[in-house]
């Protein structure tokens, strides 16, 4: 596949382009259903192409095509370089990176997840369902998916930079609803995700059914203001939001109120995040980003003290700050691996000097990184008093501002949890509104 990409490029020079970057991603899928307590479907799909984005005289274009050919290589570049010269110059632009040592990451790739069928994806679907049925006679299981995502991607640039890997991630979630007398409880969620064949989906599917059953027997709360208990289920959203704050394109496009403020503390002394795009086995992990540039791992909050902005090379060059190897494209940034940093405390340590609040395992709303707003349903939710959890809530509302989260963290719990691409811990916040009914 090298040839090939090696071929645009020199194709595109011989046209007088004199800056040119071409990946090469091939993407398999499998997946498996759950709806309604069956497996109700498994199948595939195959993504193949080639991006050739060519800049002539700070005028970028990029053209695809599905097909790994000569001819439809070659046909491409002629329509990015055609594109280009009709283009707008972007004022911003400087140039690509220059290529650096990549690092070496293990545990991206697992040639026995990658040769699993379909119909043996089904099974774990089934696995999970079977188990979370199994687990109680009031459980239903609403919906579910498990799937395989096998990849291999090569990039090249004319500034000398080759890069070829290949991964495999397979992930799943269910989601459960517990009935008794007429009562419906708050619906669970659970998820996993592996770069390995290690999954246990029964174990998956017996917790969300004890989440599920946990949550019967709910009951109103009063209005109030107290201490918020964040699951990793939770906390996940809120640092998945968060990132977006401290995303340089964010801070330059001016969407973003960490502008401005490196070297401030924005947070508690107990909050510490960092960015690991080389973490093993790290579900966003991955040797290079997409402008070739080698992930690496970059402090962001050192203990409540903003640090650095995550970045590309093309908005590092606007805001005259490092690049981190997190370009999602020329253009755009991404975070990979989120880590928070565990604390010292155990979760009955984070409850007991809780006077009053709630815990909360999901939460459906808006979380807003522009404005800070957290507003919305609080879910599979318990009541705190006196550091002990009372009794399940009825859904109810929760209303604060995520930047004031931040600051009024009281506590970060000692055992980190993966959620996709974020690695977090319980987390307790104080001066939370709880909206009752």
């Amino acid at each position: 596949m090298m040839e090939l990409l090696d071929l645009a490029i020199k194709e595109s020079e011989a046209l007088g382009v004199k800056e040119v970057l071409v990946s090469y991603r091939f993407i398999r899928k499998l997946r498996a259903e759950v709806e309604n307590n069956e497996v109700t479907r498994a199948n595939q799909s195959v993504e193949k192409r080639i991006a050739i984005t060519v800049i002539v005289g700070k005028r970028l274009a990029t053209a695809v095509t599905t097909i790994a050919s000569r001819e439809e290589v070659l046909r491409a570049v002629q329509t990015a370089v055609s594109m280009a010269k009709a283009s707008k110059p972007n004022k911003y632009w400087s140039e690509l990176p220059d290529p650096k040592p990549l690092p070496n990451i293990r545990k991206l790739y697992d040639k026995n997840l990658a040769l699993l069928s379909a119909g043996e994806l089904a099974e774990m679907a089934w696995e999970s369902v079977d188990a979370a049925l199994g687990f109680d006679e009031r459980i239903s299981v609403s919906d579910g998916l498990v799937e395989l995502v096998v990849s291999e991607r090569a990039l090249a640039t004319s500034k000398g930079f080759r890069g070829e890997e290949r991964g495999t991630l397979i992930w799943g979630y269910l989601s459960a609803v517990a009935r008794e007398h007429g009562e419906v409880g708050s619906f669970s969620f659970s998820i996993e995700a592996s770069r390995e064949l290690k999954i246990d989906f029964a174990e998956l599917g017996r917790k969300v059914a004890k989440l599920a059953i946990e949550s019967l027997g709910a009951k109103p709360v009063e209005t109030f203001e107290g201490t918020l208990i964040m699951d990793p289920d939770v906390a996940w959203t809120f640092f998945s939001t968060l990132s977006s704050a401290y995303k340089a394109d964010n801070v330059w496009k001016g969407s973003s109120p960490l502008a401005g403020k490196i070297g401030e503390s924005i947070a508690s002394k107990n909050l510490t995040i960092i960015d690991d795009g080389t973490m093993e086995g790290g579900t966003f992990s991955s040797i290079f980003d997409e402008e070739g540039s080698p992930r690496r791992k970059t402090l962001v909050l050192n203990k409540g003290v903003l640090e650095r902005y995550i970045s590309n090379t093309y908005v590092g060059n606007i805001l005259d700050i490092e690049a981190t190897g997190n370009a999602a494209s020329l253009l755009d940034v991404a975070p990979t691996n989120i880590v928070v940093s565990p604390g010292d405390m155990s979760d009955e340590e984070l409850l007991e000097s809780v006077k009053r609040g709630i815990y909360i395992r999901r939460f459906s709303g808006d979380m807003r990184f522009q404005d800070g707003v957290v507003s919305g349903v609080a879910k599979q939710a318990f009541y705190i008093e006196n550091g002990e959890l009372k009794f399940p809530v009825r859904e109810c509302m929760i209303s604060s501002n995520l930047y004031d989260m931040l600051k009024n963290i009281s506590g970060v719990g000692r055992k980190v949890k993966k959620r996709l691409n974020v690695y977090t811990p319980t987390i307790r916040v104080e001066k939370v509104k709880v909206i009752g009914k």
